[in-house]
């Protein structure tokens, strides 16, 4: 669902919170649409210098460490959202705006607890009622507009809210919000182009999340998966076929309803939410580490064992517990997985490994949803020479070797 370039009651409390042990649980499918037009190089990065921080292709949202906090955002802090409600010329708001902004506010809860409270989301409403687009809703795209398409719905709200008296220059990033029943049904996240921007009384509009009908079927998460794309995060999920052979429910970029929905401790490491020093790297031949790596759903601790094989690509072990963000997972021990910063977005740049000595899927888990690996087992790739063996595991942490031949 990513988007990529070349006032009735008392308006509600801007959404910021100190951490707090709410877990969500959903158990569905995500048909997530994107369309894309090329970013710019890639000018800033986020200073990692392990020699295990994999560089992307810094043209696109990518699973690599030199990310463009030109083109996107940069994670950390406290972000300010403008949520814009917007209805249409065929379709009048339906409800009270109020009950829009509860379904989506929760994900500054669920970001705020992912990133171990670095990064906070402050949602506040620019106008806190319906404003009328220019245009019918079938005007803009619907379910899978282009680039145009999106950048016309988003320059309309914007424009109109600024309009109705909202003060652009105080926001990072815009929630648009499509009443219900409209025919915009999809979301999609929104890219600046910097040689074409969006210029609105003097400010800049740089990103935006618009969101569809479909919000109603994914509630909050819809916004976790979409603000992460905002972030540089790519989509892991499967763009054709079977959409959860890559990663499974183990990542709300890959699955938004998945069991495990936290995000990989690999793009923590991109976000900046977990720092080098966190993170063990093997990557000389004929060297080996061992870790004992605690949970990504936990604060603090070794997070990531890093295996780089090659310029683009590295294998990476980390623990996972249900707790948390994870607290419906199928199952628990340490995660294995091989990134590719080379594989475009939506065909597999993560890719979990799947055990064979796991147990049988219970109902509403897929295999991939129980590849957690034991302690006695050991994962080997003859043709990388990389191999993991799970040494012994608690409550919260996993032992692991790493060995590269």
């Amino acid at each position: 669902m990513r988007r990529l370039p070349g006032e009735g009651r008392d308006s509600p409390r801007p959404r910021f919170r100190l951490p707090s042990p709410a877990l969500w649980v959903l158990a569905v499918l995500l048909a997530l649409v994107t369309t894309a037009v090329p970013a710019q190089r890639a000018g800033a990065v986020n200073g990692s210098t392990s020699p295990c921080a994999l560089q992307g292709q810094g043209t696109t949202v990518d699973e690599g460490q030199n990310t463009d906090y030109t083109q996107f955002l940069n994670p950390l802090g406290i972000k300010n959202i403008g949520v814009v409600y917007v209805d249409f010329p065929d379709v009048a708001g339906a409800g009270d705006v109020a009950d829009y902004y509860n379904l989506l506010s929760p994900a500054a809860d669920w970001v705020w607890n992912a990133s171990y409270g670095k990064t906070g989301l402050s949602m506040r409403p620019v106008v806190n009622r319906w404003i009328r687009m220019p245009s019918a809703s079938s005007a803009y795209g619907t379910s899978g507009p282009t680039y145009q398409q999106h950048t016309r719905y988003v320059t309309d709200a914007l424009r109109t809210a600024a309009g109705a008296g909202a003060d652009l220059a105080r926001y990072d990033l815009f929630y648009i919000v499509s009443t219900a029943h409209s025919q915009v049904s999809g979301s999609h996240t929104w890219y600046w182009t910097p040689t074409q921007p969006i210029v609105i009384k003097g400010t800049t509009i740089r990103w935006a999340v618009t969101f569809g009908t479909d919000m109603w079927h994914w509630g909050h998460k819809v916004a976790a998966h979409e603000t992460a794309h905002v972030f540089g995060a790519p989509d892991l999920y499967a763009f054709g076929g079977d959409q959860h052979r890559y990663v499974g429910g183990w990542d709300i970029m890959g699955h938004v309803a998945g069991a495990a929905p936290q995000y990989f401790g690999w793009l923590s490491w991109k976000f900046g939410w977990t720092g080098d020093d966190q993170v063990v790297c093997v990557w000389q031949n004929r060297t080996q580490n061992t870790a004992a790596l605690n949970g990504v759903e936990y604060v603090g601790g070794t997070k990531l064992l890093v295996v780089r094989t090659g310029t683009t690509t590295a294998y990476v072990a980390e623990a996972r517990r249900k707790a948390h963000n994870d607290a419906g997972a199928c199952s628990s021990g340490v995660v294995i997985y091989k990134v590719d910063t080379s594989v475009a977005n939506g065909q597999g740049p993560i890719r979990v490994v799947p055990n064979p000595g796991a147990a049988a899927p219970p109902a509403g888990c897929g295999t991939l949803d129980m590849a957690t690996w034991q302690p006695g087992q050991t994962f080997y790739d003859r043709a990388a020479n990389v191999q993991f063996t799970v040494r012994s595991a608690d409550a919260h942490n996993s032992t692991v070797n790493a060995v590269k031949w």
